[in-house]
């Protein structure tokens, strides 16, 4: 459990973001080489990754 302050924790959670929308665009560039599409989302502290058909990994909040 986190245990910092809150500005801490918004400092964390806004890289956590960062790093879940750089995730979805290694999805996206795996997906553009053709071997097939994945499915489904991925859930982390950064957001829901999900992929959406024909526009490709994105994330939302929760």
């Amino acid at each position: 459990m986190f245990t910092g302050t809150a500005e801490e924790l918004r400092a964390r959670q806004a890289q956590a973001r960062e790093l879940a929308e750089q995730a979805a665009a290694l999805l996206d560039q795996i997906d553009a080489l053709g071997l097939g599409e994945g499915g489904g989302q991925l859930h982390t502290p950064g957001g829901i990754i999900r992929n959406r058909p024909g526009q490709g990994w994105t994330v939302a909040d929760r």
